[in-house]
């Protein structure tokens, strides 16, 4: 940002990497949010996410039949740069730590989450709208984190 706003840590969820990856549109939200987080603010993408977006390619939902290669060709095109946090701690050592969520799967990213400083997160996964521990960071979803972008340019923060 050139208006001299500070920028924030931002970790963006798995779920939104893999939205990004799967879409057949190169102007989709999801690449708005991963190029603007890196631009306006600074994305805290960590090894744990990154693994859990490659663990796509093992998925059930994976009908595009992508491979690890190809996600890791789609996202090494946006020139990303990854946090080295992991290996984290397993789910009943994060439980223990205090962090909970509704799913378990869940319990890697609050850990990325808390171990980034991030100050937001960008999900649509619901599971982080619940009774969450361990989460301070700010939930939002593609198009609030695009909107409260807009409103800081415009010193509406």
């Amino acid at each position: 940002m050139s208006d001299g706003k500070k920028k924030r840590n931002v970790t963006i969820d798995s779920n939104i990497f893999v939205s990004y990856v799967i879409s057949k549109v190169d102007c989709s939200i999801e690449k708005k949010v991963i190029v603007k987080s890196m631009s306006d603010d600074r994305l805290m993408l960590t090894d744990i996410i990154w693994e859990e977006v490659l663990n796509f390619a093992d998925s059930k939902k994976n009908r595009a039949n992508l491979t690890r290669e190809d996600i890791a060709d789609r996202l090494n095109a946006l020139n990303l740069k990854v946090v080295t946090i992991g290996p984290a701690p397993s789910d009943e050592k994060l439980k223990e730590m205090g962090y909970s969520i509704s799913k378990d799967a869940d319990l890697k990213i609050l850990y990325s989450v808390h171990t980034t400083n991030s100050v937001i997160l960008v999900t649509r996964d619901g599971h982080f709208s619940g009774d969450v521990k361990g989460l301070t960071a700010k939930v939002m979803d593609p198009e609030t984190y695009i909107r409260n972008l807009r409103e800081r340019e415009c010193g509406r923060d």
